[in-house]
């Protein structure tokens, strides 16, 4: 599923009415786009494992935000891998996401490293 900006807009107003938005759009939106281009890759094993998501995570973050990373990420509500969790499973939620049995609460926060 390709979510257009106006897509976006709508998804994130539903999570809005509903209560849901625990993080800011721009941070759910940059968890999404990593999942989707890691999950894109020609090398990548489909379906990700959560290590996987995580893995991708903290080098896309510091490639992007390099010296930044942590403040932005603590901006973004995203401090510990059970937290990327948390934004994962809302997105698979709304649909924007296909999540796994596997992708759970507990596989993400079995890493305990803060970003």
């Amino acid at each position: 599923m390709t979510l257009s900006a106006l897509d976006w807009k709508s998804v994130y107003a539903a999570m809005h009415r509903a209560g849901d938005a625990a993080f800011p759009p721009a941070a759910l939106y940059y968890v999404l786009q990593t999942v989707r281009k890691r999950a894109a890759a020609p090398e990548a094993e489909v379906p990700l494992t959560p290590q996987d998501i995580i893995t991708t995570f903290r080098a896309g973050a510091r490639a992007d935000f390099g010296s930044l990373s942590r403040e932005v990420l603590e901006d973004w509500n995203l401090r510990a891998p059970a937290d990327l969790g948390e934004a994962v499973l809302l997105l698979g939620r709304y649909r924007c996401l296909a999540l796994e049995p596997s992708d759970t609460r507990e596989a993400f926060a079995a890493d305990e490293r803060p970003f």
